[in-house]
């Protein structure tokens, strides 16, 4: 298996996605002990899934059952994968999530600023909570290296917010669990609020129905 450095993790992985091992080729490296993590497709399970979702090419159920794995094995690393955009924005990072109906959210960020387009890395590190970008999904040709503490989490969402606001626990708790919940096992749930509770504590949390002044926002979540 050829070995990665992803989100400060050593893993190895066997694909035979071109796709994914393209956009795996910037995070090479080589470690002598245990990986923290191995992940695979089999190929009778590859098949199987080709059958289930016909029409899907062995590439995108390949790429999509690692990055599956990939994400669920995230919470045994103190962290989880959130539906979002990560951005730059002066040495902070500032995630944008939004309802899958409106997911086309990282066209609306400057593109100079955005290091992770869909999925990116969430992990808690001696009580800060950092993004990392990831090779992974559709868009993972796009993501730029980096580690970056999380200042602000920005839920995009036209029909429940007119202006930016900062969101209280009633708000906050329903739109993170559902910007997590695609990867939570039933076993995980408890985790995930852990970590919820966690992240309230050191993260600002944002609504805003739109991003037509994402400039003016980002100033904003970043004070």
């Amino acid at each position: 298996m050829a070995q990665y450095r992803i989100s400060e993790l050593n893993i190895e992985i066997e694909t035979k996605s071109t796709t994914l091992v393209n956009n795996l080729k910037p995070y090479e490296t080589s470690f002598d002990y245990k990986p923290n993590l191995s992940l695979s497709i089999s190929d009778d399970l590859l098949l199987q899934y080709m059958e289930e979702y016909e029409g899907y090419t062995a590439d995108v159920i390949e790429d999509f059952y690692i990055s599956t794995e990939f994400c669920r094995a995230l919470f045994d690393f103190n962290g989880f994968p959130i539906s979002a955009t990560a951005v730059k924005h002066d040495d902070v990072s500032v995630l944008f999530s939004a309802p899958f109906e409106e997911s086309d959210v990282s066209s609306k960020l400057p593109e100079e600023k955005v290091f992770c387009v869909n999925y990116p890395a969430v992990r808690l590190i001696r009580d800060v909570f950092y993004a990392y970008d990831t090779p992974f999904g559709l868009d993972g040709d796009k993501s730029k290296h980096a580690k970056l503490p999380i200042k602000s989490i920005v839920f995009v969402d036209k029909k429940r917010f007119d202006s930016l606001k900062r969101l209280d626990t009633k708000d906050m708790v329903s739109m993170f669990m559902r910007a997590v919940a695609v990867n939570i096992k039933d076993e995980r749930t408890k985790h995930t609020l852990f970590m919820l509770e966690k992240v309230m504590r050191v993260v600002d949390i944002y609504g805003v129905g739109d991003l037509s002044d994402v400039e003016f926002i980002l100033d904003r979540v970043t004070e």
